[in-house]
């Protein structure tokens, strides 16, 4: 398809005003993200009200959780850098392509993950530091979870390829309908209905599993129309695709995969604080996601503006939007640090009434988002990176932050000031590496800038 053909079709991000076509793309992402944020954390105040250690095993459960998802994201991430660039240049068939190709590898893959992980859960919670009084619960919790992980990764897999193709309307609606099911079910199954007394810890697992099953259900037919169902080829054209999207993939996922990394590390220092501050930090987690639901969806939106606009040689509008979306992003910072400075502990004590976990809750949201607006203006840098086909300054700027400033720092900083130290060291890598991030592309995009 040539670019004016393009144009036509709808989703051309190449011409037009830049702020009004990030915003497009970022409204629909928000509603999305911020509906399965939310929904979480609804769901982490239920597991609050049954009880601290239920929290604790939950909260040990994110870096595996995170693990899981980064895998299928960072194919995800692959398929839609390169479709993004190949629409900007305006082949649609092969861009199509790409994405049917990328569906069949993800599909293997995640089979492949949820069977391992529910295999093994066991001892890497044990490696984790989860002891015997929670084990079990948490155990039992992520083995449920990984029986849904299929459901979840496509339908969120093939929505940042709609993303790709212009229509971030159709996978913001997936994400919230999704988290609206998920709000709905989860309090008859955890606390049950009648005479049902409900599933516990355990009814919030299966609650995602079917609100995603759902979702998936309404995919599919949508996958179909837009021509991502194309037949697969032959082995040649097969692997072709797969080793484009894996060149990106792959350190991509090697990316998405240092954060619960680095998270696992940090709950092994904390336990040694006891549950009530590995409950804290689960808590204040969710909060921060929440904090920064709106500069999530921002940097997803960057990512196939990007890609189309440097498909097309047009590297000055990303040089522009860069420059946009920064200044927002440290506006939204300060002004989240505003709020959750003053309303941290009211907003943790709704969670969970143990002074304890309410206490190490405040101190995160004092600390930690004084680095939000830097921490979005490295998501912004990172996206930029993965769009335009460089997937290596992402990955080695997520190991610097992890094994080079934060485990370090909050070896050092726990030994001096403990488990506050360690929110320190959270927030001093988070503000090092965004600085260094933005340098970074910037003059990436000066030398891309010669090339055109």
């Amino acid at each position: 398809m040539k670019p004016q053909a393009m144009r036509r079709s709808g989703g051309d991000l190449t011409v037009g005003p830049i702020g009004r076509q990030l915003a497009a793309l970022t409204v629909p992402m928000f509603l999305g993200i911020s509906s399965m944020i939310a929904a979480s954390m609804v769901d982490t105040v239920y597991i609050g009200w049954i009880g601290t250690l239920e929290l604790a095993a939950v909260s040990f459960t994110f870096p595996l959780v995170m693990a899981a998802s980064s895998i299928s994201m960072g194919l995800g991430i692959g398929a839609t850098s390169i479709m993004s660039r190949t629409l900007g240049g305006g082949d649609r068939e092969h861009c199509l392509t790409i994405g049917t190709h990328t569906l069949a590898l993800v599909t293997a893959f995640i089979v492949a993950i949820a069977a391992a992980g529910y295999v093994f859960a066991e001892p890497i919670f044990v490696a984790l530091g989860a002891d015997e009084e929670i084990l079990p619960m948490t155990v039992s919790y992520t083995r449920i979870w990984f029986i849904g992980l299929p459901f979840f990764a496509l339908p969120m897999v093939g929505g940042m390829m709609l993303r790709a193709l212009g229509d971030a309307r159709t996978p913001g609606i997936w994400m919230t309908a999704s988290a609206a099911l998920q709000v709905l079910i989860a309090p008859v199954a955890i606390f049950g209905i009648g005479s049902w007394d409900g599933l516990g810890l355990l009814g919030s697992a299966w609650a995602f599993n079917l609100s995603r099953v759902v979702i998936l259900v309404f995919a599919v037919p949508t996958f179909r129309r837009v021509g991502l169902f194309r037949p697969l080829g032959g082995l040649a054209s097969l692997w072709t695709s797969w080793r484009e999207v894996l060149r990106i993939g792959v350190p991509s996922m090697a990316t998405n995969l240092i954060g619960p990394a680095s998270m696992s590390f940090l709950l092994a220092l904390l336990a040694s604080h006891g549950h009530a501050v590995v409950a804290a930090f689960g808590v204040a987690t969710r909060i921060e996601s929440l904090a920064m639901m709106l500069l999530m969806a921002l940097s997803s939106s960057v990512a196939p503006f990007a890609g189309q606009n440097f498909g097309a040689g047009e590297v000055g509008r990303i040089r522009e939007a860069l420059r946009l979306t920064y200044r927002f992003s440290i506006a939204w910072g300060i002004a989240v640090f505003v709020l959750l400075a003053s309303c941290g502990a009211p907003i943790a004590s709704f969670v969970n009434d143990d002074p304890n976990v309410i206490a190490a809750t405040w101190h995160y949201l004092v600390i930690v988002p004084l680095t939000f607006g830097f921490m979005g203006v490295g998501m912004m840098a990172s996206s930029c990176f993965l769009a335009l086909g460089q997937p290596l300054p992402s990955l080695i700027l997520s190991i610097a932050r992890s094994f080079a400033l934060l485990v370090p720092l909050a070896l050092l900083l726990d030994a001096v000031w403990g488990y506050l130290g360690i929110y320190g060291a959270i927030a001093a890598a988070n503000l090092i590496m965004s600085v260094v991030a933005a340098w970074w592309i910037r003059r990436s995009l000066r030398r891309a800038d010669r090339r055109f």
